[in-house]
């Protein structure tokens, strides 16, 4: 029998791990589900991010939250600039274009880290200590970092559903040449989708610098975790990525505290096979076309090309 207080702490720890994991998702939710674009360089974004965020408390003396406020608009820009220059000549091409092209940033901005930073882990040491939430003993950073989450998750969705930019960027995910007849321009709402989608990646890297150390492949480790999220809370669903990354965090504390640490992936992994098997698109709702679906499509485009 599992003690009350065991318990508590695994289901809390879960929920504040989750967050974060659920802040990784975000912005590859929104550019998957309006775009239609499956940005295998997540990641590799997050780890530019996490790197900014070290060099800003390291060079400037900036806090790691504090600094989201420097990093978020600058990975806007840079968010805008990728999109013009790499992903734009490529958004009707075949679905491989696509992939190598994202593909091909990992390769460009891990190496750039290898050989401008080198491989060494970067922590940040900010003096944030442990505090009691509930009476369990948790980190502040992983707290703050849940209020984070939640913050963005209410401003993204704000954003999505009380604004004309929001309106476009919905109009645009669900019909798009529709939205073009009703004067939205499809290719502005990309290029802010994409940048929004970079600024949220700039959200959640100073959060993770602040939790976990930085070398130049720290992104494909929960760059693969954003992906379950993104399948389990549905595309652009904001706060049903919110609950996913939750689901998942809790997941993950149960297993490494009941077996091994090192089970936790293949058992979100075995959930997110089994949510594509049944055609789900999330279990809170999101688009209307299950992911399993557009992965066959992308398949099958592959081999018609």
């Amino acid at each position: 029998m599992v003690q009350v207080d065991i318990l508590s702490q695994i289901i809390l720890y879960g929920v504040l791990t989750g967050g974060v994991y659920a802040l990784v998702a975000m912005g590859l939710s929104l550019i998957f589900g309006v775009m239609d674009v499956v940005n295998f360089a997540h990641g590799a974004y997050l780890m530019l991010a996490m790197y900014s965020s070290y060099f800003a408390w390291q060079l400037l003396g900036l806090d790691p939250f504090l600094s989201i406020l420097l990093v978020a608009p600058a990975f806007f820009v840079f968010g805008v600039i990728s999109e013009r220059l790499i992903i734009h000549p490529i958004i009707d091409e075949p679905d491989f274009a696509q992939i190598f092209a994202t593909v091909g940033l990992i390769w460009v901005f891990e190496n750039f880290a290898h050989y401008f930073i080198g491989t060494d882990p970067k922590g940040i040491d900010a003096g944030y200590g442990g505090m009691s939430l509930l009476g369990v003993p948790v980190q502040e950073v992983r707290v703050y970092g849940f209020v984070i989450a939640l913050l963005t998750a209410l401003g993204m969705y704000l954003l999505l559903e009380k604004t004309k930019i929001g309106l476009a960027i919905r109009a645009t995910a669900q019909d798009k040449e529709a939205a073009e007849l009703m004067g939205m321009s499809s290719e502005v709402v990309y290029m802010v989708t994409f940048g929004l989608g970079i600024a949220l990646v700039g959200v959640a890297g100073p959060v993770m610098a602040s939790i976990y150390s930085t070398t130049p492949t720290v992104g494909a480790n929960y760059v693969l975790i954003a992906f379950v999220v993104v399948v389990l809370g549905g595309l652009g669903d904001v706060f049903g990525v919110l609950w996913a990354g939750v689901l998942i965090g809790i997941v993950d504390a149960a297993v490494a505290y009941f077996y091994e640490p090192t089970l936790s992936a293949p058992v979100y992994y075995t959930i997110f096979i089994a949510v594509l098997v049944l055609r789900a698109t999330g279990h809170l709702g999101g688009s209307d076309e299950g992911l399993l679906s557009r992965i066959a499509n992308l398949a099958s485009s592959n081999k018609s090309s």
